[in-house]
């Protein structure tokens, strides 16, 4: 009986200091991700985010392709969306990234991608909870040659480093 009550508590001990290490990696996850933006020399990501949505910077972009890259690309963008896929971007396990699709909630004809920096585990419970049909806020830097595919006819535009999170209803 003492056997089976020690492993029981062994286990329990084990479980928390799970948990324990996990808010732990949370909780450092942002900082470490500024660090590497700084050691790295791309300070997009580190100032404010300035609200815009997908047709705001689709607009610029059909006016002057260069000019819309050089004004957009400099800065953190907080872009509202409604999901329509949610995946990865490859196979190879911490190589990944998370990509939340979404589409412009006033225009559907632009669509977006969110990636996040990885797919480990503190990202992929970040994202646990959303779905497909979901309102949601991404926040990140954008991707110019992922969003090269931004043409007259309809709009695409990538976020890198991009947090996502459900809109507040």
């Amino acid at each position: 009986m003492h056997i089976k009550t020690l492993l029981v508590t062994l286990s329990l001990l084990s479980l928390s200091g799970c948990q324990t290490l996990d808010s732990a990696m949370s909780a450092t996850d942002g900082i470490l991700n500024k660090t590497g933006d700084i050691l790295s020399g791309d300070f997009r990501g580190l100032g404010p985010a300035k609200k815009a949505t997908l047709s705001e910077i689709w607009k610029d972009w059909q006016q002057n392709e260069i000019t819309a890259k050089r004004k957009w690309d400099s800065q953190r963008l907080e872009v509202p969306g409604i999901i329509t896929r949610i995946t990865k971007t490859g196979e190879i396990v911490s190589q990944n990234q998370i990509a939340i699709i979404f589409k412009d909630p006033s225009n559907g004809k632009c669509k977006g991608q969110g990636l996040t920096r990885d797919d480990l585990k503190v990202n992929t419970d970040k994202i646990s909870n959303l779905k497909v049909g979901d309102r949601i806020v991404v926040t990140g830097v954008l991707g110019t040659t992922e969003s090269k595919w931004a043409t007259q006819g309809e709009c695409w535009f990538s976020f890198d480093k991009a947090e996502i999170v459900k809109a507040a209803k």
